[in-house]
């Protein structure tokens, strides 16, 4: 078992952790260590390869959402990692929406379902950014679309009204990714307008999101960086019995057995892993505040599928496909079988790969 004795210690290889490292090196810091507890960096940053001739997927991270204040898009932009991207737009610009028996719906039908949803989601935005007091105590988004496009549906009749419930149902799926939410009556209507999006155009990175983790990890020392080292204990403002020790106000020591000291410790983990060990990973305890903070925020979970064929399965133009499930089919209404069904769209990505995305 080892020592060492860097000044700062940064718990977690995730982007947050990758960027506070370089800020760090930028303003003349060496003494300072990056503990990751996986064999890798970049956390929910992970493009992979899928064949030989340099195609990838994105298994976490893939857009840059808006460019303004955007400091993603700023060092893609920098480093030129957009160009293909520009180069390609408009290659694959057709939206298709289909039914489980394969039948396409009409692009007048879609876009008037589109219409009426937009303009409900703006209208449950509007609660908070107007300080409206919401029409029920404790009312959810998920209720709010109900009720308000009931109101729409009382127009339509047999297959018209049901296939616009159904496409209206997509609509929410995909919301229900975006709000990292199983459904939208667990998000609150009086709150739903307090996120805020950066202005600016959607991208991806073409080249992979883990390009800009490289850029940032340049400027950081390789041996800076420890892969495999969960830790086990954040001992803080402590008095230690070594003397020599005494002059850092922590140390913390991993699950291999090392032990790191330092003046000071910053902690990049994500909200699930703070969760999971809070209780038993910082000595003495976090303040109640902190515990509190810890554990009344939520979060959700939004998995991807990566479907990778021998030959291409799409026409050119075509760039997502989006599924209008319909749930009257369900025959065994059990997860564990019907998961799939929770998939709102696919992306094709390449001729011959669908990305799904589903909250889980």
């Amino acid at each position: 078992m080892g020592e060492t004795k860097p000044k700062i210690v940064i718990i977690g290889g995730g982007i947050s952790g990758i960027a506070l490292g370089d800020y760090l090196a930028n303003n003349g810091f060496k003494d300072y260590v990056i503990l990751e507890a996986s064999n890798r960096t970049g956390g929910r940053i992970y493009t992979v390869n899928l064949d030989a001739e340099g195609h990838k997927a994105e298994m976490g991270a893939n857009w840059i959402h808006g460019i303004e204040r955007n400091p993603i898009f700023k060092i893609a932009d920098d480093n030129n990692l957009l160009e293909l991207r520009h180069g390609n737009k408009g290659l694959r610009n057709k939206t298709s929406f289909k039914m489980e028996n394969g039948e396409e719906v009409t692009e007048k039908i879609v876009n008037q379902v589109n219409l009426n949803y937009g303009q409900l989601i703006m209208q449950a935005e509007d609660f908070y950014q107007n300080g409206m007091p919401t029409m029920e105590e404790n009312d959810s988004v998920g209720a709010f679309l109900e009720r308000e496009y009931e109101d729409t549906l009382e127009r339509y009749t047999n297959g018209d009204r049901h296939i616009r419930e159904l496409l209206f149902d997509q609509r929410k799926r995909l919301e229900c990714c975006i709000s990292g939410c199983d459904s939208l009556s667990e998000v609150s209507l009086s709150e739903f307008g307090s996120y805020e999006e950066l202005p600016g155009v959607h991208y991806t990175i073409p080249p992979g999101f883990t390009a800009v983790l490289e850029i940032l990890k340049s400027s950081i020392p390789k041996e800076n960086i420890l892969l495999n080292h969960p830790v086990k204990c954040i001992r803080w403002n402590r008095q230690f019995p070594d003397p020599e020790k005494n002059v850092y106000e922590c140390c913390v020591e991993c699950e291999n057995g090392e032990k790191f000291y330092a003046n000071h410790v910053i902690c990049t983990v994500s909200l699930g892993v703070l969760k999971a060990a809070c209780d038993r990973m910082f000595n003495p305890p976090l303040p109640k505040m902190k515990l509190d903070a810890i554990d009344a925020v939520g979060f959700g979970i939004v998995d991807k599928v990566i479907v990778q064929f021998d030959e291409p399965v799409t026409e050119p133009e075509l760039f997502r496909v989006e599924l209008v499930w319909d749930n009257d089919l369900i025959e065994m209404n059990d997860l564990r079988h019907t998961w799939y069904r929770k998939i709102y769209s696919f992306e094709v990505v390449h001729d011959n790969v669908l990305v799904g995305e589903y909250d889980s």
